[in-house]
């Protein structure tokens, strides 16, 4: 007789061949051999013990990723809080650089800030509202926007990535220093942005982070 795969069993050994009563020796080693081959379930408190190791174990397991869920959620509100964060565009002020729509990862430690960096700072006229521009004046600098162009100390920048109109010729802003922990910021489209032309340099404190990805539409992907 072969083992039930589909029930629990284990062998039992045969009996002391001496012990059994005398046969042929034709039906003696039958009689071993299905010896050798008995098939018994086993104690019931064997089996009782089983089950509650396996309850045990799912119980652990489920325990377990319990656990990992809670570590995994406090690492991305960590990320979030103090690292990185998404952003999605919203408006027309950094054309053709962003399009409405379009999302950026902000890191929020671990960076400097130069020249010609993507900022995300809260509004300096509106604290519930976060703003994106482009970093063009440094503490310490004298800029002045004339005609649709910037001068910094005297110094034309060359802006590349500017969008301008006919109606910048005729606007001209006051020169203006910029204090210390302050950065003077525009937005990429000129003619549609509001930006430190109108509330002058922002300071440090609430600048939120500096762009370093756009990262949708993926066809768009770019680091900064």
């Amino acid at each position: 007789m072969s083992p039930n795969e589909d029930s629990p069993w284990y062998l039992v050994p045969p009996e002391d061949p001496e012990a059994a009563p005398e046969l042929g020796e034709e039906a003696a080693e039958r009689s071993q051999e299905a010896q050798a081959w008995t098939v018994a379930t086993p104690p019931p408190e064997a089996a009782g013990a089983s089950r509650a190791e396996k309850a045990g174990k799912e119980r652990s397991g489920l325990l377990e990723a319990f656990v990992l869920a809670l570590i995994a959620l406090a690492l991305a509100l960590t990320l979030k809080t103090y690292v990185a964060e998404a952003y999605e565009i919203k408006g027309r002020s950094m054309e053709p650089t962003f399009l409405s729509g379009q999302r950026v990862v902000v890191l929020k430690a671990f960076y400097e800030i130069h020249r010609f960096d993507i900022v995300v700072f809260t509004s300096t006229e509106d604290p519930s509202k976060d703003l994106i521009k482009r970093v063009v004046g440094l503490s310490g600098e004298t800029l002045k926007v004339s005609g649709g162009r910037v001068y910094i100390d005297g110094r034309k920048l060359d802006e590349k990535y500017a969008r301008h109109d006919q109606r910048e010729l005729l606007e001209e802003f006051p020169e203006t220093r910029i204090p210390p922990g302050h950065y003077y910021v525009l937005g990429d489209n000129r003619p549609d942005s509001h930006d430190s032309r109108y509330f002058e340099a922002i300071p440090l404190s609430n600048i939120r982070g500096k762009v370093v990805v756009r990262w949708w539409p993926f066809s768009e992907f770019r680091s900064f």
